[in-house]
């Protein structure tokens, strides 16, 4: 992917959660690019909540990439989520898909998953050299997609 496309793609992202959380009531703000592992801040009025948006074209990648760098778990707080965003370059479809889930969960499931795949030799022997991602929502059993579509209450519940 063009790295200027995947740059824009992630930025839209952020926009587009920020004015979701807006349409649905909620103060949400985008954050300057050099605040670490939060692009939007929301609230309610009561609680704060940080977001870290990752963002996927759905015609170009079938997976959100979450880096080289273990995934912490254990030292999250509880009010720090992901929403990962698909949406469609194509101009018709216009489709804008949404995954909110808090970050401490999803950081857990997908390292150990991570460190379970290493352990497994490529076909032809060599160790296993690769970045977490998350393929089709589904390719962990446990991970269940639907049940993260569209949660925007999780947030502040």
């Amino acid at each position: 992917m063009n790295p200027k496309a995947k740059i824009l793609t992630g930025i839209a992202g952020e926009y587009f959660v920020a004015g979701e959380l807006s349409r649905r009531g909620y103060t949400a703000c985008i954050t300057l690019r050099n605040t670490p592992h939060i692009d939007v801040l929301a609230s309610d009025g009561k609680r704060a909540v940080n977001i870290q948006v990752k963002t996927r074209c759905i015609e170009r990648s079938s997976g959100w990439d979450l880096g080289n760098k273990p995934l912490e778990y254990e030292n999250v707080k509880n009010n720090i989520f992901y929403v990962l965003v698909a949406i469609s370059s194509d101009e018709e479809k216009r489709e804008i898909v949404y995954y909110i889930i808090q970050k401490k969960k999803l950081n857990k499931l997908v390292e150990r998953n991570f460190q379970d795949h290493l352990k497994t030799p490529r076909n032809n022997g060599q160790p296993r050299i690769t970045k977490r991602r998350i393929f089709r929502m589904n390719y962990h059993p446990k991970f269940q997609v639907a049940k993260y579509k569209d949660r925007w209450n999780i947030l502040f519940d």
